[in-house]
């Protein structure tokens, strides 16, 4: 999450795939962004194997900058984003256009499944544990940058991607989810599992609560006592945090391992998440998605950095 976990960053990558952006003033001038800002995220981005720079002209000397191998396969984790968005994301100025599946022409709402067995799992088909000496707080990294205030954040009403930006865009909200996934539901559990501060944590499950992935309700019948539970909107995230996982344990593993396990009961297997059509049932791949836009049905980036419009 120090990677992926910013906002522009998100929305970095959404226009690396859909609008096959390669270059600095193709971003800047479709994001809005300040030069130093997105001169920042485009240094991360390189410094973290997600994206390659190369040179396009000597002179003058200018580059542009190419999804690599492990940038490549973030495509799964933008498809299960835009399709949690479509679903449970309300108030939007214009709905986000279909993703259309080419092997079968129908626009898609992807579905998580198990590449083992093929069945479509959501969170309450799998069970998940930590690793043995792994607490949830070993996953939030020290903050990359300052973000004490959110001017030259990306503004304006209902932007792209706008709650899950919410959602992984904070380091401490994003862990915390993780931990309700995990079946953490008090204050207090939730303080001595992360060490977040009261204050911060307070804040945090407030954010969680507005958003609808939390609700607050009473604990067993006592009084005075609450607890955070997964709302189906919240319990619908499940892909995405699963495919954020998949990628870190793949290109940013631990030396110790995954520090979450993941199974599937129903089959015995560990969870190797994969995203199905929901109108046909294959498999999704990359290039086999297209956005259904007027005038034109970009495919997401191909392999050599070329449109495949």
């Amino acid at each position: 999450m120090g990677v992926l976990g910013d906002r522009w960053t998100l929305l970095i990558l959404r226009d690396a795939f859909l609008r096959c952006t390669r270059r600095f003033t193709g971003w800047r001038d479709s994001l809005r962004i300040s030069d130093p800002v997105l001169a920042r995220r485009l240094r991360d981005l390189v410094g973290a194997g997600i994206l390659r720079r190369v040179p396009y002209s000597t002179a003058p000397e200018r580059y542009e900058y190419l999804l690599t191998e492990a940038g490549l396969e973030l495509w799964s984790l933008l498809v299960a984003i835009w399709g949690w968005e479509r679903s449970w994301v309300d108030g939007r100025a214009a709905t986000p256009p279909d993703l259309v599946h080419d092997r079968c022409g129908k626009p898609v709402r992807p579905q998580l499944a198990c590449a083992d067995c093929g069945a479509v799992v959501g969170a309450r088909d799998t069970a998940a544990e930590r690793a043995p000496g792994f607490g949830a707080e070993r996953n939030a990294p020290p903050r990359p940058r300052r973000r004490s205030h959110r001017a030259g954040e990306p503004s304006g009403p209902a932007p792209p991607f706008s709650e899950t930006m919410a959602l992984l865009g904070d380091r401490w909200t994003t862990v915390m989810l993780a931990a309700a996934f995990l079946r953490t539901r008090r204050f207090g559990e939730f303080e001595r599992a992360l060490g977040v501060p009261p204050t911060l944590l307070t804040q945090r499950l407030r954010t969680l609560v507005q958003l609808g992935v939390l609700r607050r309700v009473p604990s067993g019948g006592r009084a005075g006592i609450h607890e955070y539970r997964l709302t189906e909107k919240g319990l619908a995230f499940f892909p995405v945090m699963v495919l954020v996982a998949r990628w870190a344990n793949r290109w940013m593993p631990t030396p110790a391992g995954p520090p979450v396990r993941i199974s599937h009961p129903a089959c015995g297997a560990a969870l190797e998440p994969v995203l199905h059509c929901d109108a046909c049932g294959e498999a999704l791949q990359r290039l086999d998605l297209r956005v259904a836009a007027a005038g034109r049905v970009p495919r997401l980036e191909r392999p050599d950095g070329v449109s495949s419009a």
